[in-house]
């Protein structure tokens, strides 16, 4: 056991060493070497921006008044999908909206999931680009226009954009938004090689010929999808000039709730989606997986699997015990909801983030789901 201890936790160290050191500095020197152009073709195809949402009353008025105030050339329309709302979501829309045909309401009688929702969405659509969003976003003005630029290349199936947390009112930067920070770069070096995998559920686009049905219950829907575009061989990029915004997460312990929910999306990945691993037809697309998703998920496993061995080994039993109650203490001290700043504050939430989505992983290797997502608060 102590050698099986040892050889878990080495995989454990390695995978965060080379998915947080050493990818990063390989995926930008192959980035500089990659082409980069901008479409202008000029083409104005026409665009529905999607948006599932639940229960988002406080915020719905303003996210219709932002996608229909987009400065777009071309067609462009809004479709909600309300998923059993229980509040006045899809009145406030329809409100907002007035009698501006672009705008299409949606109410579904049962809570499906997210993932049932854009199904649904999506095959209502005629649009030939699907803007994919959250009710919580805010898009900058040109932030469609710019997404659609990079499809004047043929060859590309989904365009990514950047999100930009801003920090609450009256406060500076916190550890949620420097990660994203440090995210939206790496994002943007898979993007020159067409692999951004790392699309993110504020703001992606895709061609609606190529965006197949979400299974039933995904948790992970943005990866799903760019993931499977890219498996068809089309260009996955990054548009770091169409942005979106939305407000840091500042309680600790939603955020460890939305990574427990990640987790079990990432688990049903690492279950089903074998064809993510193989380097021979797909390289670039491989390297991207494993590097910055799977080599994430599986980290904390191992660190998991080195400590229940290291637990039965009576010289390593005292290091262990002492190391599960550390991560026992976390688990309680994040419904305090602390709030520092500084080396601490990052070490913290890093070690909450990692606890949730090892449970959360763990959960979806083991076949949990849940079809239904809770809304973050803010």
């Amino acid at each position: 056991m102590t050698a099986a201890a040892a050889a878990f936790a080495a995989v454990a160290v390695a995978l965060l060493l080379w998915s947080w050191v050493g990818y990063p500095i390989l995926i930008a020197r192959l980035a500089r070497r990659a082409p980069f152009s901008v479409g202008a073709s000029g083409a104005t195809p026409s665009v529905d921006v999607l948006v599932a949402a639940f229960d988002e009353e406080a915020v719905i008025g303003r996210r219709v008044a932002n996608v229909l105030g987009q400065e777009y050339a071309g067609s462009l329309s809004l479709s909600l999908g309300c998923d059993g709302c229980r509040d006045a979501t899809a009145e406030r829309a329809r409100a907002a909206a007035g009698a501006d045909p672009r705008v299409r309401v949606t109410e579904f009688a049962e809570r499906r999931g997210k993932a049932s929702v854009v199904n649904d969405l999506v095959r209502q659509s005629e649009a030939e680009i699907l803007v994919f969003t959250d009710a919580n976003s805010e898009f900058r003005a040109d932030a469609v226009a710019r997404l659609v630029e990079r499809f004047a290349d043929p060859g590309v199936g989904a365009v990514c954009g950047r999100l930009e947390l801003v920090p609450a009112s009256g406060s500076g930067p916190t550890p949620e938004t420097e990660f994203w920070e440090r995210e939206s770069r790496l994002k943007e070096a898979e993007g020159r090689l067409g692999v951004c995998l790392g699309a993110n559920g504020a703001i992606y686009a895709a061609r609606r010929e190529l965006v197949a049905p979400l299974p039933e219950g995904a948790v992970l829907d943005d990866f799903r999808l760019a993931a499977q575009i890219a498996r068809d061989g089309r260009k996955v990029l990054f548009a770091g000039d169409a942005v979106a915004r939305e407000t840091a997460p500042t309680d600790v312990a939603a955020e460890a709730r939305r990574r427990f929910r990640i987790g079990i999306g990432a688990g049903e990945v690492l279950r089903t989606d074998s064809w993510l691993w193989d380097f021979r037809r797909r390289p670039l697309l491989a390297l991207a997986f494993v590097s910055r998703k799977a080599a994430r998920w599986l980290a904390p496993i191992a660190a998991v699997a080195a400590l229940l061995c290291a637990l039965a080994v009576p010289a390593l039993r005292p290091a262990a015990a002492a190391a599960v109650a550390a991560f026992a203490l976390l688990a309680v001290w994040v419904q305090v909801r602390p709030h520092s700043a500084g080396w601490a504050a990052r070490l913290y939430y890093f070690g909450v983030i990692n606890l949730a989505l090892a449970a959360g992983v763990i959960a979806g290797l083991a076949g949990y789901r849940r079809p239904a997502w809770q809304r973050t608060p803010r």
